[in-house]
């Protein structure tokens, strides 16, 4: 490559300007001179070229690059918005619902918080208090559509406020194969009679009557085992189980079990009418006296409003083998917003009494029952909240809001009779501070205001009365009366 004649000439001048040199030399020098300088410029406008033809190379690669990332994060995007499996459905039904539609799986979240006032008279027998009665979560697991894992926690603390009692209430496992003949093997509650298979959350009252409730007839809510229940006719319902018969929580202490079963029917089914419900039912059980330590304990019995303990046996040892018997008629006549129940039980105790092995025998009976009567006012019915067996949720013809409605309004009345004057000459002797009595008997009245399915707010007045005085805290009376308050909710 040649620089133009022009350049040429500035750069000879130039460069004669300079180095005063003999003409000859001067021009073989100049000639040299140029040739080299034409080669160095030469060489460096060939090596600008390559670095030219470099950095398009890396700019291409580098655009390229660029490209490859912004595609990948779209695509990543795209795939967080889509799944390639099945998609999970969320719905709130009675609970927390989550399933994948084909019936492979399906998880319930449920719980429950029920919060009390309570104030009672005498006020030397018991402190008026606020109190957590229940507060619990848990959740059903359903898998492979014949299976089903509930497992539920109560997280209200003990009547000493020591210290929190996280308890498993519920812990079993249901294969529901066949609806004539489910198999239910854990922790869970044992059907006897109308009101206990019944969910706390859907109790006429605030507590069970004096017949139900937890204390001389049955020992707790709870029980491990193994049940088979079901439906084998539209009416006709049913269960049969085993259990240790040692309370919630807790294994045997013994070999022999608790065997006890439920059977029931709705007449009402061969009827064309909805709203009525005839309900009729037997429950029986025999084993020994539940109690959770070989070395046993003592039957007792407290009012329906949870307040005073009245009755009291103890020293009923289990190691001698004491048995406990019980046999349970139930009925129930709904129709529309009239609702009437009631029970009866008997429970018979045999063994010995004493704190050694001679003890001293017994052979006495427990009589209770109760009957109530509720009435919608707002006009649901009954008959709609009835299923196999046991009534259950209540939903408002209008929930409560500023708009549509104030839900549903329940008022009811009940009475129920307590009498275990067979234990009469068993009862301690009265002190200066105690005395029991062998018979008592209950008036509850209630109102109800349920504001939607899940919410409710009940109140309850509740007056026992004895049929001998009875002392607590040394002080003497025939009656208790407590007023409770209780808001719930639960899911």
């Amino acid at each position: 490559m040649h620089f133009p004649l022009s350049k040429r000439v500035l750069l000879s001048s130039i460069i004669t300007v300079s180095m005063p040199l003999s003409a000859s030399a001067e021009n073989s020098d100049l000639e040299a001179r140029i040739q080299q300088l034409e080669k160095a410029l030469q060489t460096m406008q060939q090596q600008r070229a390559e670095q030219d033809k470099q950095v398009e190379l890396l700019t291409k690669e580098l655009v390229g690059i660029e490209n490859q990332v912004s595609q990948s994060k779209i695509t990543r995007s795209e795939e967080k918005g889509s799944s390639k499996g099945s998609p999970i459905y969320g719905a709130f039904k009675d609970g927390l619902v989550f399933e994948d539609g084909t019936g492979n799986w399906k998880l319930q979240l449920n719980g429950r918080i029920q919060t009390d006032y309570r104030t009672y008279q005498p006020d030397e027998w018991k402190n008026d208090t606020f109190s957590i009665r229940r507060a619990r979560f848990g959740g059903t697991f359903s898998f492979l559509k014949d299976f089903a894992v509930r497992v539920e926690g109560e997280y209200a603390n003990d009547n000493t406020g020591a210290k929190g009692t996280t308890a498993l209430t519920y812990g079993y496992l249901d294969f529901n194969r066949w609806p004539a003949a489910k198999i239910r093997v854990g922790q869970f509650k044992p059907f006897f009679g109308l009101e206990r298979p019944q969910s706390t959350n859907f109790t006429d009252f605030t507590e069970l009557s004096l017949a139900t409730n937890n204390g001389s007839i049955f020992t707790s809510t709870y029980d491990r085992g193994v049940m088979v229940f079901g439906d084998p006719l539209p009416w006709l319902n049913y269960n049969a189980y085993i259990v240790n018969g040692t309370a919630q929580n807790v294994d045997d202490v013994r070999d022999s079990k608790d065997i006890g079963g439920r059977i029931n029917a709705n007449f009402a089914s061969f009827t064309e009418n909805k709203d009525l419900v005839l309900h009729v039912g037997a429950s029986a059980s025999t084993g020994s006296i539940g109690f959770s330590t070989s070395a046993g304990n003592s039957i007792a019995q407290s009012t329906e409003g949870s307040g005073v303990q009245f009755f009291n046996v103890a020293n009923i040892s289990s190691a001698l083998t004491s048995d406990r018997d019980r046999l349970g008629l139930e009925t129930a006549l709904a129709y529309g917003p009239v609702k009437v129940q009631a029970e009866y039980i008997n429970a018979n105790f045999e063994g010995k009494r004493g704190p050694t092995a001679a003890g001293i025998a017994f052979d006495n009976d427990i009589k209770v029952w109760y009957a109530d009567l509720n009435w919608l006012v707002t006009g649901e019915s009954y008959a709609d909240t009835y299923k196999s067996g046991v009534f259950g949720r209540l939903k408002p013809k209008n929930n409560f809001d500023t708009k549509d409605g104030w839900g549903a309004f329940e008022l009811g009345l009940r009475y129920s009779k307590f009498d275990a004057s067979d234990f009469k000459s068993l009862l301690p002797a009265a002190t200066a501070t105690t005395a029991f009595s062998s018979e008592a008997s209950s008036w509850t009245a209630g109102a109800k205001w349920i504001m939607n399915p899940n919410s409710r707010l009940v109140l309850n007045y509740i007056q026992t009365e004895f049929e001998d005085d009875i002392r607590i805290n040394g002080k003497l009376d025939d009656t208790e009366k407590a007023i409770v308050l209780r808001a719930q909710y639960d899911f």
